[in-house]
């Protein structure tokens, strides 16, 4: 009789299928998320966002010794790849099916979530080889009865939480349902003093990377800058200073996520084999030990539905895309069902519980959602955000100042110009004193210390000075960014290469070739900024447009961003009264075409302007309070205009000292 490969041989294979297909579909240059943070994070030894990952940070910071992207990349793959082997002996410890284990492991692997989380640098992969490492440690200990398996337990536990604490206390409840079959004996256990004090120890030891946190040095790449208090390291580990309830948030987005999960967890695996899932959850409860049925369970539910219902986010495509990594170990417990599923399927007939048989159905189960999933998550032709940024800081006049504001544009720039030392000449700044260490002022400081520093800063450089985003005025506007100058007009100036890239990202976007959220709102910050680039070069009257950027504008201004950057400059407008009657037909043209990854503060900034339309001469005040109502519901935020202007139409008085928008 032939027999089977040993498990440590189908381990190595698991390895070198999993890390080889990462490692061919990572991109090749800087994406957006947080991947421009942690590459500078882990090549200078910085400090993470909130609750600051130490653990992550000090493998990614032994790791990463080159600055080119796939480094980093590459470690979210070696932990994705070491996650994958462990889960796979996990399954073989609770099935004694090799096949199944092998077929469940692969699956997981290439999962939709798994797999774009292993091919860019993030926390997550190692967050999971965690989890499932801690998983399989405690299985051990309940079947062979073993301490030491307990205290790697404990240690690896402690290690999770230094890793990502939250998503590991929502994973808690699973993993003392892995141990509750010894849950009495291990009390008892815990009754000695020599048990109790290596449990406590080891434990212990798993923290310990939390002592990286206050020992970087203040001139560090970090968010918030250095930790230097205890209240402040509390505060950032507890993740006081990260908001999860934004406030344009209400119960109906709880749930709408709620209704949204089930559909994201179909999206892993794809709507036929998630029958097959579901019919392995039945099969788990009938077949599986009781305790693991239910781990499989609670871990599943506890990155979800759990966390949905702790967290506050608003329920549009942007929120949507900041909540798709955190299921990641979810989505194990949903390969373990699939698994089962296989399992169901193999017990209906003995030709189906043949090898040859399990071993063609698991082939099949791999392949479908490799296939289903390789179009999203193969990024390794990904460059245009590189690309971008790259012509953006190329493009700088020497010795030229650079303000950048928000982590869209904080964390490629700022690996391009710290990591890959592109253009050393400039000096590269954040508006808010984030993430670079060149801070002007503390973090901490008052709004008006740091608006006195920054304007004293700008008024007394000798060097040319440009903004991203428009924070002054007047500006010489490239499209690409805006540059001081003396009071005077707004002036506007056309780049051949930057002309030459917007043809491309049009291009892209029209053929659909741009779909990831964060990709998207670039895009359309993009537009929005060459459309206002176009409208202040005709404003000048010097020169028209020629044929080819007549051509350029007009698709510009066929986008959703182009009409609302033109309602914007119309209604801002003091030269002339605004066309009402165009603004209306813009604004309806707008309100068809809007893209469904427009996030909801931006619809409702649309609604207002809507409404700041309808209130022209001669005004349609009662369909302008239905527009309004309608941006207070889709972002019912005290930042939303819409209060101040609905107040000041009903009669209201506005307490926060709104501006009169009627006038």
């Amino acid at each position: 009789m032939r027999r089977s490969m040993h498990p440590s041989l189908l381990a190595i294979l698991i390895f070198v299928i999993t890390l080889g297909t990462y490692a061919a579909t990572m991109p090749m240059s800087i994406t957006l998320e947080d991947a421009g943070l942690f590459q500078m994070v882990c090549y200078h030894d910085g400090l993470a966002h909130p609750p600051g990952y130490p653990l992550f940070t000090l493998a990614c910071s032994t790791l990463v010794i080159s600055p080119e992207v796939m480094n980093g990349n590459l470690v979210s793959a070696l932990f994705g790849a070491f996650t994958i082997v462990v889960f796979f002996f996990l399954l073989l410890s609770i099935t004694r099916n090799s096949v199944v284990a092998m077929s469940v492991a692969l699956a997981y692997a290439f999962t939709a979530t798994f797999w774009a989380q292993s091919i860019i640098i993030e926390v997550y992969s190692l967050a999971a080889f965690l989890l499932f490492l801690c998983w399989y440690t405690l299985d051990r200990f309940v079947q062979h009865k073993r301490e030491a398996d307990w205290y790697l337990a404990c240690l690896v536990f402690g290690l999770a939480l230094s890793n990502h604490w939250p998503l590991t206390m929502l994973s808690a409840p699973a993993l003392l349902a892995v141990v509750w079959p010894r849950i009495r004996s291990l009390l008892s256990k815990l009754t000695t003093l020599r048990f109790f004090l290596t449990t406590l120890l080891l434990f212990a030891l798993g923290l310990t990377p939390y002592f990286y946190l206050v020992t970087p040095p203040n001139d560090l790449f970090g968010v918030y800058g250095p930790i230097n208090t205890f209240n402040e390291f509390v505060d950032y580990v507890s993740r006081s200073s990260y908001n999860d309830d934004k406030s344009g948030a209400t119960i109906a987005d709880k749930l709408a996520f709620l209704s949204w999960l089930p559909l994201e967890t179909i999206r892993q695996i794809g709507f036929p084999l998630s029958l097959l899932a579901a019919l392995g959850v039945y099969y788990s409860f009938k077949t599986a030990p009781r305790h693991q049925a239910i781990a499989f369970l609670l871990n599943y539910l506890g990155c979800t539905f759990l966390l949905t219902l702790m967290l506050g986010f608003e329920f549009d495509r942007n929120g949507q895309a900041i909540f798709m990594p955190y299921p990641i170990t979810a989505y194990g417990s949903l390969a373990i069902w699939l698994g089962y599923g296989l399992l169901a399927i193999s017990s209906l007939h003995r030709l189906m519980a043949a090898k040859v048989t399990q071993c063609a159905l698991g082939l099949f189960v791999v392949l479908t959602i490799t296939f289903t999933n390789l179009p999203f998550n193969n990024r390794s032709e990904d460059s245009w955000v590189e690309d971008y940024f790259s012509l953006l800081l190329g493009s700088l006049p020497e010795e030229a100042v650079l303000f950048i504001d928000g982590d869209l544009l904080s964390f490629p720039i700022g690996y391009l110009h710290y990591v890959k030392e592109l253009r050393p000449d400039i000096s590269v700044y954040n508006w808010n004193n984030l993430t670079f260490p060149n801070r002007l002022t503390p973090v901490a400081a008052s709004k008006s210390k740091r608006e006195q520093t920054l304007t004293q800063f700008i008024e007394t450089s000798n060097r040319p000075i440009f903004t991203v985003e428009t924070k002054f005025s007047p500006v010489s506007s490239y499209g690409l960014y805006d540059q001081f100058q003396l009071p005077g007009m707004d002036n506007a100036y056309l780049l051949p290469e930057a002309e030459a890239f917007l043809d491309t990202l049009s291009d892209m976007y029209d053929e659909g070739r741009i779909f990831r959220q964060q990709e998207l709102e670039l895009a359309e910050f993009i537009f929005a900024s060459f459309t206002q680039l176009y409208i202040r070069y005709q404003k000048q009257e010097l020169t028209t447009l020629n044929t080819e950027q007549r051509k350029r504008f007009n698709r510009l201004l066929g986008t959703f961003s182009g009409k609302m950057m033109l309602i914007e400059d119309e209604l801002g407008r003091t030269d002339r009264t605004p066309n009402k009657p165009l603004l209306k037909e813009v604004a309806t043209a707008a309100g068809l075409q809007m893209p469904t990854h427009i996030i909801k503060k931006q619809q409702a900034r649309y609604f207002y302007y809507s409404a700041r339309i309808l209130l022209l001469e001669p005004p349609e005040a009662e369909e302008a309070l239905r527009q309004l109502e309608q941006s207070i519901n889709l972002f019912p935020a005290t930042a939303n205009l819409a209060y101040c202007l609905r107040n000041e139409l009903l009669g209201i008085e506005n307490s926060n000292g709104c501006d009169s928008f009627t006038r």
